[in-house]
């Protein structure tokens, strides 16, 4: 630990990072689901930054992780637990937060489950090995750094007519009641989330790393690009790095630009539909990524230079799994013409493959899909007399909960258009890689054992003094991440944080207004209508129980997400022979 003249203060503090770009030829990155989204070049690499915060007291330990990927893994997770937890026992799984912040341009491949992992094609071992071994080097550095600290919580309004975040999905958006006037196509502005929430960090010799949270995709570069790059945060990044440790002669200053509740948020205004049509040269669009992390750059170094609020006291936290395919909700969180509601086993919508801002499917697959989902939905119900009681249960349940979604793909059940029979699917294998591949390892085996996205996800908020941080595993809407945390700012008070793209992953949250337009995020919020507000009293349950003394807790730790054998990875590893015959 280095020497500090602030001996009085309550937090040893260190910051690093660390290099986590895999970079490997032909990969396909994660955020568009695109096989010919492949890596050729690097344009910059790849970081994770990591920051402990211990408290000098009570010798707890808050970790905090921000990696330039566009999602976080349960298998990123665990595995680096493994790490984490034999060199520092005393490190409590409940007090670490993983996060992304969800650049469309690094590398796929890292996840157990088979949908997200279709595209690269397959999990690779090494890509998950890169982020792992970096993360740990970034915390080795950073607990051989930590320094007596102080911790100052800021935050400002980025105005309406700063160019960074536009609302993609006005016409979700303006179906919620809290919308008292619908925005147009010239006030996509307005319909975002333009708070910058900063953590900074300062010893004895002034600031020497701060971590922000704004909302805006890292999407400015698409899905035709082949360069590697951290996207529009990660170049904010960069600046403020450079720029501070110029400011305070700190050449090691940390900066992180972690993501808010942007599901809806992009960093253009809506383009139009033929944009898409045309390729834009790679570096192109990184100039204006690179314009846009300026933007965010900017306004975060304005707002440290604001007086903050300091924040003290205790480190505590907590971390649940829920599996969320069944949850009854409550019933004063359901609306006057609803008696009953839950969740369902995940599916996704064409509208999901329908993409955002006309990056998807053309018009007439479009329809095509929507007509067979609702051909199919016919069926299930006119053969219903015919089956199980069971089965038809399961079949109500799935229409009544995500209705009014066309229902493309059943990750749950694991269906493909209503069947299990991946093989024979009528959309042959020639028309698309992703497609080839899953018919492929469909019919070794390779899907089998578990549900293609995951169910049992975890729910995690750890308190740092008076600020409070809320791990969510999904991309929650402006207004859905709104709801939450006017939810938890009212039973945990002081500063409320959100964090999204944490711990793992399942798609979109949603308000059930927002659901029933079936955008997008509407077709990528997989649990149904109702996911939200599953969301939300789970999280409101685990804040509850924040407020009781840790030993008189009532929370159920017994469940766990389940684990893939090596066998079945092994069938749908990225090193397996090319799919060029299909």
């Amino acid at each position: 630990m280095k020497e500090c003249l602030m001996s009085d203060q309550n937090w040893l503090v260190g910051a690093a990072k660390a290099d986590i770009t895999a970079f490997i030829p032909g990969i396909v990155m994660l955020g568009y689901g695109n096989p010919h989204n492949t890596v050729k070049y690097v344009h910059a690499l790849l970081n994770v930054r990591a920051i402990w915060i211990e408290c000098r007291k009570s010798k707890e330990v808050s970790l905090m992780l921000c990696l330039e990927v566009c999602f976080i893994t349960q298998a990123l997770t665990d595995s680096l637990w493994e790490l984490i937890s034999k060199k520092y026992p005393n490190l409590k799984r409940d007090q670490v937060i993983i996060t992304a912040q969800h650049t469309h341009s690094a590398p796929s491949g890292y996840s157990h489950y088979a949908l997200y992992s279709m595209p690269t094609p397959g999990f690779s071992q090494q890509v998950l090995d890169i982020l792992v071994l970096g993360c740990f080097k970034a915390i080795e550095l950073a607990f051989k750094n930590k320094r007596a600290s102080k911790i100052l919580y800021k935050e400002g309004q980025v105005p309406f007519d700063a160019d960074v975040s536009f609302n993609r999905s006005l016409r979700a958006h303006n179906l919620n009641p809290e919308v008292k006037t619908p925005l147009s196509k010239k006030e996509q502005s307005k319909g975002t989330d333009r708070t910058m929430r900063l953590l900074e960090f300062v010893d004895d010799q002034g600031p020497f790393a701060s971590w922000n949270w704004f909302a805006v995709h890292c999407t400015n570069i698409i899905w035709t690009n082949h360069h590697i790059s951290p996207g529009n945060k990660g170049y904010a990044a960069t600046y403020l790095e450079a720029d501070q440790s110029k400011l305070h002669g700190r050449p090691d200053y940390i900066g992180v630009f972690a993501q808010g509740n942007s599901g809806d948020v992009s960093p253009i205004q809506e383009p139009p539909f033929w944009a898409h049509w045309f390729k834009q040269p790679d570096l192109k669009m990184i100039t204006k990524a690179k314009e846009n992390g300026l933007k965010q750059f900017s306004w975060a170094k304005k707002f440290l230079t604001q007086d903050g609020v300091e924040i003290e006291g205790e480190i505590d936290g907590e971390l649940i799994y829920v599996d969320f395919s069944n949850i009854e909700i409550e019933k004063s969180r359901l609306d006057k013409k609803t008696s009953f509601a839950s969740t369902s086993p995940a599916c996704l919508g064409v509208s999901f493959a329908e993409g955002a801002e006309n990056a998807g499917i053309i018009d007439p697959i479009k329809y095509f899909a929507r007509f067979v989902a609702n051909t199919i939905k016919i069926w299930e119900y006119s053969i219903m007399p015919i089956r199980s009681k069971e089965w038809g249960k399961r079949i109500r349940l799935k229409y009544s909960t995500q209705k009014p979604k066309h229902i493309f793909v059943e990750t749950g059940e694991k269906k493909v258009l209503g069947t299990t029979q991946i093989m024979s699917l009528i959309i042959p294998g020639w028309i698309d890689k992703s497609i080839g591949y899953f018919k492929r390892i469909h019919r070794q085996g390779g899907v089998h054992e578990h549900t293609w996205t995951q169910h049992v996800l975890p729910l995690s908020i750890i308190r740092i003094g008076s600020l409070s941080l809320v791990n969510i595993p999904a991309e929650p809407t402006t207004m859905a991440g709104k709801r939450i945390k006017d939810e938890l700012s009212e039973i945990l008070g002081g500063q409320v944080v959100l964090s999204p793209y944490s711990l793992a992953y399942c798609g979109y949250l949603t308000t059930p207004e927002e659901y029933e337009a079936q955008c997008y995020e509407g077709g990528h919020t997989v649990f149904g209508k109702w996911t939200l507000p599953a969301f939300q009293q789970n999280l409101a349950r685990l804040a509850k129980e924040l407020a009781v003394a840790k030993n008189q807790r009532i929370l159920d730790k017994s469940l766990q997400p389940p684990q893939f054998t090596k066998y079945e990875l092994s069938i749908r590893s990225f090193e397996t022979p090319a799919l060029d015959q299909h």
